[in-house]
């Protein structure tokens, strides 16, 4: 399968999802990696920022995208159809955005749930990813405010699993996520992730680097 290179309108989707997050969110964190085929990223989905972070952490590995938004709620934002948001009722052309070798973005609870443990997934994600047929990648994404001014997003992602397995890896890939940031040093970053985008420093990190820089002076 062949990757296809971004179009203009994805291109620039890209770029101002991921200004919207520089200037959001403390930064983007990742653990793991995606295939280099055209996948199924299937994410939990409990924050407004999630599709935002997806776009931002594809853009920066250089992935062209697609993502799958409920097609009542893209009724609203018809403008996004035209750079690339694709309406949950038109599988076809989700399935054709893998063909063409693109990462297809879903949040298979179907609408923003309240954090904590993985909602029920409706089947549209695996049966996607068995048409295609791609890998199905399940990705738990947390945007939380931790031990900083402002929130921080990790995704971590999972190695490509059995559609009929999806429901029980993502859950618990949610669940050790939450687990670790509940026990960790929530002014550290979590064991393993990267930063992969950097967004807003704390007033207190830039005053240190103020501080730093005066000192050497």
């Amino acid at each position: 399968m062949t990757q296809q290179h971004p179009s203009v309108s994805a291109r620039a989707l890209g770029f101002g999802f991921e200004q919207l997050v520089r200037r959001g969110l403390r930064g983007v964190w990742v653990r793991g990696v995606l295939p280099a085929s055209s996948c199924v990223w299937a994410a939990n989905h409990q924050s407004w920022w999630d599709g935002f972070v997806a776009a931002a952490v594809l853009r920066e590995r250089h992935r062209s995208a697609a993502l799958m938004m409920d097609g009542d709620n893209l009724g609203d934002y018809r403008f996004l159809t035209s750079i690339g948001v694709i309406s949950t009722k038109r599988v076809r052309q989700g399935l054709q955005s893998l063909r063409d070798g693109r990462v297809l973005v879903l949040f298979p609870e179907g609408e923003l749930t309240p954090a904590g443990p993985l909602g029920e997934l409706s089947p549209g994600a695996a049966w996607l990813a068995r048409q295609a047929p791609a890998p199905l990648v399940p990705v738990a994404v947390r945007v939380i405010a931790r031990g900083h001014q402002y929130p921080e997003a990790l995704v971590d992602i999972a190695p490509p699993c059995r559609p009929e397995r999806l429901s029980d890896e993502l859950g618990s890939l949610v669940s050790r996520l939450d687990a670790e940031l509940r026990h960790g040093d929530p002014r550290e970053p979590v064991p393993g992730f990267e930063r992969v985008i950097a967004g807003r420093p704390s007033w207190d990190e830039r005053i240190d680097r103020w501080s730093s820089r005066v000192g050497r002076r």
